[in-house]
């Protein structure tokens, strides 16, 4: 067994280094925890942001040893993190399923932590999924071994990753008062260190008390859908998570899950818990936000197969159980097989390959400074030149962007052909070549970057300052 974990970790390492050379695109979140981490490294201090510190501090590790100004290196920084919480979740998991489902069940399932497509993808980009999953399932193995500062520092931690995990580590301590009448002091104080700072900082920074730096996502959805409106997002929200789940781990897997949490419950079902704001925001809903609590449905799934094949004994001959499992296990293997080969696809696929931003970036690098202020829908132009960045608002008319922009102190402003058929259609005008009469004045092509696909080109404006 030893020799088949070395090799599947080995596998794993290997094929999440390789995708993660060949991926030099950050995603639009990630450019904000880089810049947070650049922040940290760079000038020792965490600018307030909706992003929370924990995971642009396991970036800084890596980003130590690089050149805190070249943007890559920023983005490697946060690869390499995430590449070694890749490798290390399989390992997680076999010490998280191995005691309630035996060595070889355990196996398989870090084998499906190793390879499952979407594992594999969030460890060759710069999102902070694996880095919470990992702290997620090592907290759960420190409360199970009953080593409460580890289970409290471990829990405040991945707290600072994504403030939901509070909801896990808050509900398990109340479990240990209520049920088990027992405050357990250690877990408590560790997970005050970490928490009680972040939450001082979000109310001298923020200017308001709050859990997360996040709360602003549930106050926007709640002004956005007043009254009832608002359960019908979290109904709407739900209703396309709910299938991504099952094509992402198969429908006999997820079935089995179900099974195994309705009759093995146990107090790892908070560790679930996490996950329950998810539809209450408005945010486009992502196969990404199931994968920290996958290790949770593995266990949860043989849970569900042990209680089946329990059963099936009873009704049957002697002997059937072993034959119950087996089949149950093919089933549940064969489903989560069946919804990779459909991912398989986009295990190379780069879906922020923005050749036009990056490019745009590059030729702006020496052209501009740290302070200069470039307007754009995405920040991937500002990234590459090592400048600031506003978002453009969501207006139809081209004129009013280019007033914000300017009222703003942007002095470029970005037009990206895919961005605009996509994402702002208001830049269009900005496309036309010559610039309608109100724009003429106002922009001046400084660059256009053209190529064989036209989604790419991108154009550079300078925003004049005149009236």
């Amino acid at each position: 067994m030893p020799a088949l974990l070395v090799a599947v970790f080995a596998a794993a390492l290997v094929v999440r280094i390789r995708l993660a050379a060949l991926n030099p695109w950050p995603t639009v979140d990630g450019v904000h925890y880089l810049e947070l981490a650049r922040q940290l490294v760079t000038a020792g201090r965490l600018p307030f942001s909706c992003f929370p510190p924990g995971w642009p501090l396991l970036i800084s590790v890596p980003l130590l040893f690089l050149d805190k100004s070249d943007p890559l290196a920023l983005l490697r920084a946060a690869q390499a993190a995430n590449v070694v919480c890749g490798v290390a979740l399989p390992l997680l998991g076999f010490r998280l399923l191995r005691p309630d489902l035996g060595r070889w069940a355990a196996f398989a399932g870090a084998v499906v932590l190793a390879f499952l497509p979407l594992n594999i993808i969030l460890s060759k980009v710069d999102y902070s999924e694996m880095s919470y999953t990992c702290g997620l399932v090592a907290a759960w193995l420190a409360y199970r071994s009953r080593r409460w500062l580890a289970t409290g520092l471990l829990f405040g931690f991945t707290y600072l990753i994504r403030p939901e995990a509070l909801l896990a580590g808050a509900g398990l301590l109340l479990f240990e008062a209520v049920v088990e009448r027992r405050l357990r002091w250690r877990a408590i104080a560790g997970l005050a260190a970490l928490v009680v700072p972040y939450l001082i900082y979000i109310r001298v920074a923020g200017g308001a008390w709050g859990i997360s730096s996040k709360d602003v996502a549930l106050t926007l959805s709640l002004e956005a859908h007043p009254g009832w409106s608002y359960a019908g997002l979290v109904a709407g929200n739900a209703g396309k998570l709910a299938p991504m789940l099952v094509g992402l781990l198969g429908a006999p897997l997820v079935a089995l899950a179900v099974v195994g949490m309705v009759v093995r419950r146990g107090r790892w079902l908070l560790m679930l818990a996490p996950f329950l704001p998810v539809p209450f925001i408005i945010n486009p809903m992502d196969v990404r936000f199931w994968q920290p609590y996958v290790p949770f449905f593995l266990l949860a799934a043989g849970l569900g197969i042990g209680a089946l094949a329990e059963r099936a004994a009873r009704a049957a001959p002697a002997g059937r159980q072993r034959a119950a499992v087996v089949l149950l296990a093919v089933a549940a293997i064969g489903g989560v097989g069946a919804a990779a080969l459909d991912d398989i696809p986009w295990i190379a696929y780069n879906a922020e390959a923005t050749y036009g931003l990056k490019d745009a970036g590059i030729w702006l690098r020496d052209r501009v400074d740290t302070e200069t202020i470039i307007a754009d829908y995405k920040p991937y132009t500002a990234f590459w030149a090592g400048c600031r960045f506003v978002k453009i608002p969501d207006e139809d008319n081209a004129a009013a962007i280019v007033s914000w922009a300017r009222n703003r102190g942007a002095q470029y402003l970005i037009v990206n052909v895919h961005v605009v058929r996509t994402l702002a259609p208001g830049l269009d005008p900005l496309l036309q070549r010559p610039l309608p009469a109100p724009l003429a004045g106002r922009l001046t092509l400084v660059q256009l970057l053209e190529y064989d696909r036209v989604e790419h080109t991108t154009a550079i404006y300078r925003i004049e300052r005149g009236p």
